[in-house]
Parts: structure tokens; C-alpha cells; sequence
């Protein structure tokens, strides 16, 4: 497994991964189909006709509609680039979802979902089971796909590529190889969209954060409420900087604000992550008696898989047929880092680790297909890569103490070569200065981050609400990415802020959190 693809997909992750119930503990989700997926086509780019930019032009919902909702669909009609109005202009899908509550409030919630490229759409029967009938019971709802991604117009999507992510494990390439096939085929596809016109410089978080604003402005609400996240949470620390006149309250789940460093990262983030379940299992007594000492064995088992690949078959989304992948040391890692997204996947981890010790394979070909990765926009994910994470992280010294503490295998694996080499072709300029800055604000907001998270860290969390006056922050030492969504404690919180987000949410369920329950 290539480390990039996880980190663009660690939205879609949470969304399949993680469950929310009535209860305190979180309800796996059905297994995938072993059937290719869909993919949707492409829509021809259509030239707009409104007079008036930014402009709201109804139209039927184009994704799958969740059984039980009838929302109200169109498009957001807005510039490609705000330098530019009377250029290029480009359409964004958006789904009211109306309240069941006969009266209302009068501020709706806006759903900013990660990747970055993720799409909400393709996501919503996923996003309203955890959570959305509370939020509906209050008030209304919006999800929208985010410019590039894949219902709005255009989707900047490069299947050859992800395709070819696929071909790499089942051609057992190393990652020298995989790199010297990878970047033509993003160098293709990104000449492919600069000759339809599209300027790649304009997919990123400022204009991502104006069209939050010109959505609410177009669909008449005086306020709104954000809940963002991952990526969604930078996003809407965005929104707060820039257009705070809009913004009633917000709920940012699972940090990723501007001011840190994602690539130079990541290896340690992933290194704490790894190291708190291994921690909870050598101090759970069923756990250690069960599996033994499952860091010593989770670093066996990338040795001998680094030595000699194990061939296993996976389904996949571009055949019937499933593919023969190889897995080594670098998926291996990349299946553990994966299920480190939830809990309901964190419980699991143990006994994955167990059954690949005892070579018993076939039982780990869910979470590796997982690992591999689904569609996203491979447009936005890289511009706002390139454009406003590795211009700042080039030159920036990691902390000696923290990078000892990482061991070498997983230094070496999360490396940010790869993301080097695709930014010095990618043809963005660097963001502004302001872009890699704490985002000042007096907005209401709710923080929550989860104390096993591999991706966004509590710490990320913590230096978020320095700069937020208004804040309350709370660290669920049971839960990992995607907190709102996986608990229902969380929830519960969650709900009573959006509620009266000048005074802190009751936070007595906490009391009652359990430990993880390891399988």
C-alpha cells in the first residue's frame, strides 16, 4: 500500500467503518459486495447561464437518495476562481435535507466532509444513519460535494490512476516502481483538465470556504451551523476566518487545523496511535492472555511478509474477478494503520495481527481491500497538497525526541518523497502565509478529538482551541477519528450544543465510557 492513497481516502474510511447507535458502543457496518463499484460518469461541463453569480439552479438529486428522504436537490453556480467572475464558472451538488420538526430553527446545519475530495453525496445514507434523524429532528440539513469532487461539475477524478494503484499491488511493484508508473498518469490527467480549461490552482480551501458562504447566501439563511470532519474541520476553520458574519456555531471532529504539519507528521502521529492499542492490549487481561505481546508480533509479521509477499485474492472496484494481490511489509502497515480509523476496527486489530502472526490470511482480505483505497477527487486532494501543506513543511525540523521514538520500518514507510514528487509536477502556486496560520475566532465551537485517532491527534485539537475563545474541547479516551459519529454520548453533546452553543454541552456521559472491548 502506497501511504498518499490512505491519507486521501481517511474520510471515506471513517464513513464505512464507523457506526452510531443508541447506545454507547458503535455497530459494525455490513461487509463491501465483492462486486466491482460503480463509478459515476464523468458529467459534460456545462457553461451556466445565470445572470446573477453566485446563483442556487434547482435540479433532480443525481446521487442515491437514502431510503426514507425526499431532499431537495440543485446546484451552486459559482466562479471557478472569485479573481476571476466572469470567467469560467463551475456547479456544485447540493441535497436540503428538510427538518421533521414542524417548527424548526431557523439555522440549518452544513455538512464539510474530509479527504480532501471526498464526496458527501455518495456518503449520505452513511452520514444521516449516524446521526442525521437527531440533527433533522431540530433542524435542516445540507450535504453538497465540494468543488472537484464527485457529483459537482466538473469531478476531477484520474481513474487510470487509482486503477493503476490497484495493478501495482497485484504486479508486487516496489515503491521505486510504483512511482515511476504513478506520476505520468497524474501528469496526464492533470494536462487533460488544464486543456478543458480548469485552473487546478483554484481547488483549495479558500475557494472551498467561499462557496460554503455563497451556499448560505443563495439559500437565504441569515446563519448556519458548520460540523466538519477531518479535512471538513479545516475547511470550516476556514469559513470561520473568513466569512465569521455567517457562522452561528460549529462542531470540528477529529483536528486538522492549517498551522501543522500533515506529511512530516504522520509517521509519529501513526507511531502514537499504534502505540496506545498496543498499550490497551497488553493492559486488558483478555487481550494480552488471548494474543500475548501483538507489537512484537505486529513487527514480525512486516519482516516476514517484507521477505516473501503472500499472494491472496481481493475484490476490488474496476473487475469482477478480484485481484492477486501481494501483500508485504508496506500494506501490512497500511491495513493496521487503516483499521486504526474507528473503533469498531481498532477492536479488531489484535486478532488481525494474530491471524497474520499464525499465517492465516485469508481472514485480513476485508481490511486490505479497504487499505487500498475507493474513487475520490484526485483533483482537489493534490491541489490543496500541493498548494497548501507541502510549500510550509519543506525546511521545518522534526523534533529529535519525537522522531528517536519512531521506529525505522514506519519511518521509512510513511515517507513524503512520494507527495514531493507529485507537488514539483503538480502546477499549483503556494498558498498564501495565511494558510499555514492558527485561526483566530470568538465563534462558538465544539471540539472533539479521539484519544486512539492515527490521523488528526488530540494534540491537534488542543492547539486548535488556543486561538478559539469560545470553545469547549473534550477528548474521548474510547473513541479514534470521527468522534460525533461513532458514540452516542458524542452525539447527545453534540445535539445539546448545536442547541445553546453559548454554554457547554452536558458532559456526564463520559462517565460512562467503557475501555475498548478487543475481540
Amino acid at each position: 500500500m502506497f501511504t498518499h492513497q490512505i491519507k486521501m481516502l481517511f474520510c471515506i474510511t471513517i464513513l464505512l467503518l464507523v457506526g452510531c447507535s443508541s447506545s454507547a458502543n458503535v455497530t459494525p457496518t455490513p461487509s463491501a459486495p465483492a462486486t466491482p463499484i460503480p463509478l459515476p460518469a464523468t458529467p459534460a461541463l456545462v457553461t451556466p447561464t445565470a445572470k446573477t453569480i453566485p446563483a442556487f439552479e434547482e435540479a433532480d438529486c443525481a446521487f442515491e437518495i437514502p431510503e426514507g428522504f425526499q431532499p431537495r436537490c440543485g446546484y451552486l453556480i459559482v466562479p471557478e476562481e472569485r479573481s476571476q467572475p466572469d470567467g469560467r464558472m463551475i456547479r456544485l451538488h447540493v441535497a436540503i435535507f428538510e427538518s421533521t420538526n414542524p417548527h424548526p430553527a431557523p439555522d440549518p446545519v452544513i455538512h464539510l466532509i474530509g479527504g480532501p475530495g471526498s464526496s458527501a453525496l455518495n456518503s449520505a445514507r452513511w452520514i444521516l444513519m449516524r446521526g442525521g434523524a437527531e440533527i433533522l429532528a431540530q433542524r435542516d440539513y445540507i450535504l453538497f460535494d465540494q468543488r472537484g469532487t464527485q457529483y459537482s461539475d466538473p469531478y476531477l477524478y484520474c481513474l487510470p490512476y487509482d486503477e493503476y494503484l490497484w495493478d501495482a499491488h497485484e504486479q508486487n511493484l516496489s515503491l521505486a516502481e510504483y512511482y515511476a508508473g504513478a506520476l505520468p498518469l497524474l501528469d496526464a490527467c492533470m494536462e487533460d483538465w488544464q486543456n478543458q480549461g480548469i485552473n487546478l490552482a483554484a481547488y483549495n480551501s479558500v475557494e472551498n470556504a467561499a462557496d460554503v458562504n455563497d451556499l448560505r447566501l443563495v439559500l437565504g439563511y441569515e446563519q448556519v451551523n458548520l460540523y466538519g470532519i477531518s479535512y471538513g474541520t479545516r475547511l470550516a476553520l476556514n469559513v470561520m476566518r473568513d466569512y465569521p458574519e455567517g457562522i452561528r456555531s460549529v462542531i470540528i471532529d477529529s483536528v486538522f487545523p492549517p498551522q501543522v504539519n500533515l506529511d512530516l507528521d504522520i509517521a509519529a502521529n501513526a507511531t502514537r496511535s499504534l502505540g496506545k492499542v498496543f498499550e490497551a492490549c497488553a493492559e486488558n487481561e483478555v487481550c494480552a492472555g488471548q494474543y500475548g505481546d501483538i507489537e512484537a508480533k505486529f513487527y514480525a509479521v512486516i519482516d516476514r511478509v517484507e521477505a516473501a509477499p503472500v499472494q491472496l485474492e481481493i475484490y476490488g472496484p474496476y473487475r469482477e474477478n478480484p485481484y492477486t494481490v501481494y501483500l508485504d511489509g508496506d500494506l501490512f502497515i497500511d491495513t493496521i494503520f487503516g483499521a486504526l480509523y474507528s473503533m469498531v476496527s481498532i477492536a479488531d486489530i489484535p486478532h488481525f495481527i494474530q491471524a497474520a502472526y499464525t499465517e492465516s490470511y485469508a481472514e485480513l482480505t476485508e481490511p486490505i481491500g479497504g487499505a487500498i483505497g475507493s474513487p475520490a477527487s484526485t483533483g482537489l486532494f493534490w491541489s490543496t497538497t500541493c498548494g497548501e501543506e507541502i510549500p510550509f513543511e519543506i525546511g521545518v525540523k522534526e523534533d529529535p525526541e519525537i522522531a528517536a521514538a519512531i521506529p525505522i520500518v514506519l519511518r521509512e514507510h510513511f515517507t513524503e518523497q512520494y507527495t514531493l514528487n507529485v507537488c514539483a509536477l503538480w502546477n499549483v502556486p503556494p498558498a498564501a502565509s495565511l494558510e499555514n496560520e492558527a485561526v483566530i475566532s470568538d465563534i462558538p465551537t465544539l471540539i472533539f478529538s479521539g484519544k486512539y485517532d492515527p490521523i488528526t491527534p488530540p494534540h491537534w485539537a488542543q492547539l486548535t482551541a488556543e486561538t478559539l475563545s469560545l470553545h469547549y474541547y473534550y477528548q474521548f479516551p474510547n473513541l479514534s477519528h470521527g468522534v460525533m459519529r461513532s458514540n452516542a454520548c458524542a452525539l447527545q453533546m453534540g445535539l445539546a450544543f448545536l442547541a445553546d452553543p453559548l454554554h457547554a454541552p452536558d458532559s456526564s456521559c463520559m462517565n460512562e465510557l467503557g475501555s475498548v472491548e478487543f475481540r
